[in-house]
């Protein structure tokens, strides 16, 4: 790219500037926009409770929280510069303001642009560092593992009230195994952009069950014993989240090598 093209004196260039407001827009629209219109009054909680039989409350940022991790990932991924994500949180914020269906509380802008820093902090700290190999694929393996021990035990519970689950716990397997497997692939190849992702949608879960009710807490603690279940969805989350924008940046280098090596 020519200098001209990079814009001077300006961090971002006008190229920057306009992918950074449609991705944006983008994460907005599938974030809150169209979910609240293909599943209105609280349909989605029924899916993630009902459908998919997962304990509450918080369950839905296995969705909403994963969403929004995607696009600030893709928006690092394409653009390459720190603060990509912290711009895209201020604009989501903005387009939640202006073309959202109610007023956005302060908890709702905090928690965007947490996220956003989350994920900014832990991308700029160099991938070489041991803690790589290690904190992440820990935390999955204790959590997958607690998980797939609650539903040997029988201690499944279902819906924000915490209810006995009846059926055949096949959710909690899943997520347990998915977690451990997610372990080993994280050793092998510790991408920060899976920690990061992880971690910032498992402080979107602690955010929603402080700041969101009718009080400061009012949605916390959860029923104790589904805490580690909880944040095992919010971790799963946002690394399969993380995996996808991954997957479209190893896309996006191959198709430059490609570009490169036609041009040389």
């Amino acid at each position: 790219m020519t200098e001209s093209e990079q814009g001077e004196g300006i961090y971002f260039s006008l190229r920057e500037i306009v992918l950074i407001l449609i991705l944006s827009v983008l994460a907005a629209l599938s974030g809150a926009v169209v979910p609240s219109f293909l599943f209105p009054e609280g349909r989605i909680s029924d899916i993630v409770y009902t459908t998919l039989g997962l304990p509450g409350p918080g369950a839905g940022v296995f969705v909403f929280g994963s969403i929004l991790c995607f696009w600030l990932l893709l928006g690092l991924v394409l653009i390459r510069k720190p603060g990509t994500a912290v711009a895209m949180s201020v604009v989501i914020i903005a387009c939640d303001l202006i073309f959202g269906s109610q007023m956005v509380i302060i908890q709702t802008i905090d928690v965007l642009l947490f996220v956003a820093i989350i994920i900014e902090a832990i991308c700029l700290i160099p991938v070489e560092r041991e803690q790589w190999k290690n904190i992440l694929p820990v935390v999955l393996t204790l959590l997958g593992l607690a998980t797939i021990i609650l539903a040997l035990a029988g201690q499944a519970k279902v819906g924000e009230a915490d209810s006995a689950m009846v059926q055949f716990p096949w959710i909690y397997y899943c997520f347990g195994l998915l977690g451990i497997f997610y372990a080993f692939i994280c050793l092998r190849y510790p991408v920060k952009y899976l920690v990061a992702a992880g971690i910032a949608n498992m402080y979107y879960m602690l955010h929603f069950w402080l700041f969101w009710g009718n009080g400061v807490a009012s949605r916390f603690p959860p029923y104790p014993v589904m805490i580690p279940v909880l944040l095992l969805v919010a971790v799963l989350g946002g690394i399969i989240a993380a995996s996808a924008a991954y997957g479209i940046e190893l896309f996006h280098n191959r198709m430059m090598v490609n570009r490169l090596q036609r041009t040389v």
